[in-house]
């Protein structure tokens, strides 16, 4: 341990290191001993270190540093010698933006840790001007450097060839793109003034900057981006050696050749004739039998035929090469360019690529959006598509076209045990709706509308077949809803020929016993006591035999079931006994029961009946309330009043002759159903009668 402090001591770092260790040390304990507060972090490397949680805690900072770079849109990047990290200009709290800060200048800043958007940084609370100071050494770093994120926010030099510069006055800043190999870096030029630029494009260069970039919301960085404070932070290394267009003409076949001592990054001067164009964004122009792309976002018109020179930056693209970062000048003009007649087939071996030519096709779809109509075509058994300016086309699908317009690879074939790649599909960008050329309309009978009347010949099948199933299955209903009204019918009229037989044999004699015991029980003696007390018993018994009689009548007719269901004929019964009695009486039906099984029906109404009666005659209520409902495969009825009441248990001792409540048991029985009855002396009488349907 002590080596290596000693060790820490000759080093130039010591200090800071310290710092960093300890506050590692501090970190790591945060969640055992020490409370947040009483952490200070003193130098960018500990707040860079800081999970995205423990900066949102806001721990306290006090930091000396150099001020590097002034973003008056956003912030100001501070750097010491342990890493960069950034204040936070007040975006929120109402304060200032504070501008006046420059680079080099020594500060101290004191405050509080926020997350930032990608990296740690400092909400400040005092900051102190201590001097000036000289600007950290920058870090030589490639694109890949600046991709792993490390150098984030820190000075940063970086090497390559200017491509293009693009002043953004709207945004206070100029826009350069350098290449740096195969790939570019974006650098952003805090100035609104160009015209103190040296002549930077096509120039190698070194530059010193600030290392940020373009985030995304998941705090990822997808592609870096430097940013250049002055003007003397950009310097050339080597310019070249001749203006743009005195360079010597290079050939569309000699683009990105083989080249024993490498091929160019710089710039390279070319001559065609323009086949296409589309302004602001490409030329295709074609040398010969080749073709080739020019992208470029220079203003200015130029016309199939016109002569044309421009120099730009040679690339791949995905089958060919092109220029790009491109400037042009028309130097000339010819006839229009006429297309190679080719085939799908051969255009696929990878001939023509960028070339204007002309395919035949079977159209298949035509799609469209805001912007574009495309065309969905076969040729050769394959699938191609062409593309122009939305216009309105009146094509058939099957129609046989020749299209004219410049051929695109759109994606290469690499699978392969040879080293020679081949488009593997193809676009044509066409010009206009005149490079369209109808050569046959399809038969009017084709496949597509033969399905279609197969399909609907079909639905009409089994549309047909469906409507006799339903008509047969309706029909059979009507059959049954029938047949059980005539077997109800039947029913009932042989129970009504029952009970007028019934009531014309038995009634009758009922009645005649009657009479005679009352005529004997007249002629009898007076101190014939113990006769008359016989002849009493068996009036008595002919009485209870009469009212028997009576309920098994009423349940052969069921004259009110005749009139309408149970959920009408219950109500209009309690309405027919009470009225004139003073009685309130209130029905709720809910979920009405249609549709019960007679037996229910029936049973179900001579129980009411009988509640009431009882409730009438023997309770001396105010109110009664009726209700009938069904729910979860059950009918319940109840009948509750607010009378005298009476104590359950006397149910079970049945005296005096009277048996309705056995007879009330006896129905719910026969319907496989359930009663009960609450009832207190004084608190009235509730009977619910619960019968699963």
């Amino acid at each position: 341990m002590l080596r290596t402090l000693n060790t820490l001591r000759k080093n130039c770092f010591c200090p800071f290191f310290l710092a960093l260790l300890f506050g590692s040390s501090v970190l790591s304990g945060l969640g055992q001993s020490a409370p947040v507060s009483s952490l200070v972090l003193t130098n960018a490397s500990q707040l860079r270190g800081l999970s995205l949680e423990d900066a949102a805690r806001e721990l306290p900072v006090k930091l000396h540093a150099i001020v590097t770079t002034v973003d008056p849109a956003h912030s100001i990047f501070i750097q010491d010698e342990t890493g960069g990290t950034f204040i936070r200009q007040f975006p929120n709290d109402g304060h200032p933006r504070d501008n006046s800060f420059v680079e080099g200048e020594m500060i101290e800043v004191q405050g509080v840790s926020n997350p930032g958007f990608f990296l740690p940084g400092i909400t400040p609370q005092t900051i102190t001007r201590l001097g000036r100071s000289e600007l950290p050494a920058p870090t030589s770093v490639t694109l890949d450097d600046l991709f792993s994120t490390r150098f984030h926010y820190q000075r940063v030099q970086v090497r390559g060839i200017v491509r293009s510069i693009t002043p953004r006055p709207e945004q206070s800043r100029v826009f350069l793109k350098l290449a740096m190999g195969s790939r570019q870096l974006e650098v952003q030029i805090l100035t609104a003034n160009i015209t103190n630029l040296p002549p930077l494009i096509n120039a190698r260069v070194r530059i010193t900057g600030l290392a940020a970039g373009y985030l995304n919301f998941k705090r990822q960085l997808i592609t870096p981006h430097l940013i250049v404070s002055q003007i003397d932070n950009i310097h050339v290394e080597s310019r070249p050696r001749v203006t743009a267009f005195n360079m010597p003409f290079s050939s569309f076949s000699e683009l990105l050749n083989f080249d024993p001592v490498g091929v160019t990054s710089h710039r390279i001067r070319i001559r065609g004739v323009v086949t296409h164009q589309q302004p602001g964004e490409a030329i295709f122009l074609r040398e010969g039998e080749f073709g080739l792309l020019v992208q470029t976002a220079q203003a200015g018109i130029v016309r199939q035929g016109d002569i044309v020179e421009a120099v730009g930056f040679p690339a791949m693209g995905r089958f060919s090469a092109y220029l790009e970062d491109a400037e042009f000048r028309k130097v000339g003009s010819e006839s229009a360019p006429q297309p190679v007649p080719t085939t799908l087939a051969e255009v696929l071996q990878g001939t023509n690529d960028v070339n204007l030519v002309s395919i035949k096709g079977q159209l298949l779809e035509v799609l469209e959006n805001a912007t574009t109509t495309t065309l969905v075509l076969r040729a050769d058994e394959n699938v191609f598509h062409a593309r122009l300016p939305r216009a309105a086309l009146s094509l058939r699908n099957g129609s046989q076209l020749r299209l004219t317009g410049v051929c695109l690879a759109e994606e290469s074939s690499l699978a392969s045990q040879s080293f020679r790649a081949n488009p593997r599909t193809i676009a044509l960008l066409l010009r206009s709706p005149s490079d369209i050329e109808v050569l046959s309309m399809p038969s009017w009978w084709n496949t597509q509308r033969l399905a279609v009347a197969s399909a609907i010949l079909l639905g009409l099948g089994m549309a047909a077949l469906f409507w006799i199933v339903m008509l047969r299955r309706r029909v059979s209903k009507q059959a049954e809803v029938i047949r059980e009204k005539v077997q109800r019918e039947a029913t009932l009229e042989e129970r009504h020929r029952m009970a007028r037989e019934m009531h014309d044999t038995l009634a009758q004699s009922f009645s005649g016993l009657g009479f005679q015991l009352d005529a004997i029980n007249v002629g009898l003696p007076p101190e014939a006591e113990a006769a008359r007390a016989r002849l009493e018993t068996a009036r008595k018994i002919v009485s209870h035999g009469q009212e028997d009689f009576r309920r098994s009548l009423m349940n052969l007719r069921a004259e009110e079931l005749e009139r309408g269901d149970l959920t009408e004929a219950l109500p209009e019964f309690a309405r027919h006994i009470l009225t004139g009695t003073g009685i309130d009486l209130m029905c709720e039906i809910s979920c009405p029961p249609r549709g019960l099984p007679e037996s229910i029906e029936n049973n179900l109404l001579r129980i009411g009946q009988e509640c009431l009666t009882n409730s009438l005659h023997h309770g001396r209520p105010k109110k009664i309330f009726l209700s009938l409902s069904r729910n979860n495969g059950s009918v319940q009825l109840c009948i509750e009043d607010d009378g005298i009441g009476f104590e359950p248990e006397k149910l079970q001792r049945p005296a005096n002759g009277h048996f309705g409540w056995r007879g009330i048991q006896e129905r719910t029985e026969q319907i496989h159903g359930k009663v009960e009855v609450k009832s207190q002396p004084g608190r009235g009488t509730t009977v619910t009668v619960t019968v699963p349907v």
